[in-house]
């Protein structure tokens, strides 16, 4: 239990509550990659924070998160739309490195 695990779970809540805030209604790919992996982040982390011991897994899978987020906008296509390109971005690139300081 960590103050890296409240940072994760605030991405994770951001990047659901970003589905709906940026208004992407064409953009179905990316509501449905910010709801799902903005979710699992969300859960995983508050799962790690309520429980005391120290499961490395945890910590790969949120890399995953990671580097999948940075790389979704060229996969699914919305490059040209930057508010989901950058928020994307942003939260893959945060996620990333919070997840690699709680392996390391």
């Amino acid at each position: 239990m960590t103050w890296r695990n409240g940072v994760l779970a605030v991405l994770g809540a951001w990047f659901v509550v970003a589905a709906f805030l940026m208004d992407p209604m064409d953009l179905s790919l990316f509501v449905w990659t910010a709801l799902i992996l903005g979710g699992l982040t969300l859960l995983g982390s508050l799962w790690a924070l309520g429980d005391s011991a120290r499961r490395v897994w945890r910590h790969w899978l949120m890399v995953l998160f990671g580097l999948y987020l940075a790389i979704t906008p060229w996969i699914y296509g919305f490059t040209s739309y930057a508010t989901a390109l950058w928020s994307t971005l942003l939260v893959g690139a945060a996620l990333l490195a919070v997840a690699l300081w709680q392996l390391f």
